[in-house]
């Protein structure tokens, strides 16, 4: 990528510039002065967060659902787009079912407006880079000013701009997850397959830099290393590169598998049991944990896919379970929708669908570790 923005990542969008042409003017973002996020939430999110314990609560006595208040967390789509190649993908495989494309900022904005209190942290990923969306820092300025903590995860290539770098350390973000499997470049992109290991390497350094040179505590680099079987050595070297680079902090995380076949498990996963979330049996990979999981997060949070359809979790990842739409009938309405109401009673009495079979409910110590640098 030239300075100034001016290639593309492919997968029918460019990367996300450091300006961009709303019509009426050119907004440079990286010119934009920098927004400090909150890192206490204010007096209506606590309420909002007692109003959801209420109601995991209830439903937990009662065995019906109780909708009370509103999300604690949101997760929005920024686009589907994505230039990597990652096996355990479906963007990245090419098999997502449901229509690619990405969220306008307006509708964003519309859809972030009608949410009081906002919620207390937004989680901009789902299925698809977030930074080559052009309108980004917008969406994460937006929501910080809304008072929520934004949190976004990236491959982290596009930060190679030292433009679009800097306008994220302006933006307002207050975390960036540093999706980096290896400490080399071998073993990075085995799993990145398409990745480009000195942009990874200039895009942590760009972010490291200009938040020193702007004096900005945040975002918070954590930078996240999945387990897999080939790179379980380079984890020292991993912490070591990580505070050469300027990271914060290293999650090390074990691997989620799209497959619960044999073959594919004992391809990725490691062969210590103790860094693996599945056991196998029956020839099959199943989670290491109780047999039925209360879901509590279908009571305090959601998934805003970019065409606004609301959807439980991340784990419906092709939209499966479409509860409706907030762009149309407003985030208010569809979470307290019959619909939504409906999927809750499921998760409490009836047969779980297929996408709860991998969740990380209940997993914890076998999810992830975070090390301070």
């Amino acid at each position: 990528m030239s300075e100034n923005g001016s290639d593309s990542f492919g997968h029918n969008e460019s990367s996300a510039t450091s300006s961009i042409d709303t019509g009426k003017q050119r907004i440079r973002w990286h010119e934009l002065p920098p927004v400090r996020p909150l890192t206490l939430p204010t007096l209506a999110q606590v309420l909002n967060t007692i109003k959801i314990a209420v109601a995991v609560l209830l439903s937990l006595i009662t065995r019906r659902p109780w909708t009370l208040g509103l999300p604690t967390m949101l997760m929005v789509e920024p686009t589907t787009a994505c230039q990597l190649k990652c096996p355990h993908c479906p963007t990245g495989r090419g098999d997502l079912s449901r229509p690619d494309g990405r969220m306008p900022l307006e509708n964003f904005r519309a859809l972030y407006d009608s949410l009081n209190p906002a919620p207390i942290r937004l989680q901009l990923w789902n299925q698809g880079e977030p930074l080559v969306h052009p309108e980004i820092h917008g969406i994460i300025r937006h929501a910080t000013t809304a008072g929520s903590r934004v949190v976004l995860s990236t491959n982290v290539e596009a930060l190679a701009n030292q433009r679009t770098a800097e306008a994220i350390v302006r933006s307002g973000l207050h975390t960036l997850i540093l999706s980096l499997d290896g400490a080399s470049a071998e073993s990075h992109v085995k799993y990145r397959v398409g990745g480009k290991w000195d942009r990874v390497e200039r895009g942590v350094r760009n972010v490291a830099e200009a938040k020193a040179g702007l004096g900005l505590k945040y975002p918070v680099l954590q930078w996240q290393f999945l387990l897999f079987k080939h790179n379980l050595h380079e984890r020292d070297e991993a912490m070591k590169l990580a505070k050469e680079w300027g990271a914060d902090e290293i999650v090390f995380k074990t691997v989620q598998l799209e497959s619960f076949e044999r073959e594919d498990g004992e391809q990725w996963l490691p062969d210590d049991e103790r860094l693996r979330r599945y056991v196998l049996k029956d020839n099959k990979w199943v989670l290491k944990r109780v047999e039925r999981p209360f879901c509590a997060r279908i009571y305090g949070s959601a998934v805003v896919l970019w065409d606004g359809t609301v959807v439980p979790c991340c784990f419906d990842k092709d939209g499966d379970f479409v509860l409706g739409n907030a762009i149309e009938n407003g985030f208010t309405d569809v979470w307290k929708s019959s619909e939504y109401r409906m999927f809750r009673q499921r998760i409490l009495t009836e047969e779980r669908p297929e996408m709860c079979s991998n969740c990380t409910e209940g997993l914890h110590k076998l999810y992830a570790v975070k090390k301070g640098l």
